[in-house]
């Protein structure tokens, strides 16, 4: 069974549906509890892995870089599971909660790849901005953070740079789209 686009926006829906009926069941009882507590976090982070997962779904649906959308919804798949896990397990180490981490920021930079990949930009300029956006500053910033995480790098120069990355990769995954449809003066 493939996990299309309106699976996914099945998913994000009941997944929000979930999470509301949890905060409706404390509210009618009057109390929060550490099980209810867990449910609506398990809810909300399906609701959150679902977006993440949206965009290589439909990029899985095409013939051109399918394995990029299974790729996407793997490590989509993999985050959410390994959160869940420390939510209902409580694994009281460092070294599991940065896997977490490093497996999370995976599925946000898988998200930003597909989004990039699905558009067809038609002029070259357009083309190597959400090239380089996807792939050099994607993998530049998964790669730094998984280091800083491990590492526990807290020098604020450091993630300075990697913020400043950060916002690169995310204005040039604005800018690509909104350079896609620009007109052309040729």
């Amino acid at each position: 069974m493939a996990l299309t686009p309106k699976r996914v926006i099945l998913l994000l829906l009941l997944s929000l549906l979930a999470a509301g009926l949890v905060v409706i069941i404390m509210a009618a009882l009057g109390e929060y509890t550490k099980t209810r507590g867990r449910l609506l976090l398990t809810a909300l982070s399906l609701s959150g892995f679902s977006l993440l997962a949206l965009t290589p779904s439909l990029l899985a649906q095409r013939a051109n870089h399918q394995h990029w959308g299974h790729g996407g919804l793997g490590i989509a798949g993999l985050a959410y599971l390994l959160l869940v896990g420390g939510l209902w397990g409580t694994p009281d180490s460092d070294a599991y909660w940065k896997s977490v981490a490093i497996a999370s920021l995976g599925s946000a930079s898988f998200c930003q790849v597909c989004w990039l990949l699905l558009m067809t930009p038609p002029r070259p300029l357009i083309a190597s901005t959400a090239w380089i956006t996807a792939c050099a500053a994607s993998s530049l910033v998964l790669a730094l953070a998984a280091i800083a995480i491990i590492v526990e790098i807290r020098s604020a120069p450091f993630w300075w740079a990697v913020g400043i990355l950060i916002i690169v990769h995310v204005s040039g995954g604005i800018a690509a789209p909104i350079l896609n449809r620009w007109p052309s003066h040729r």
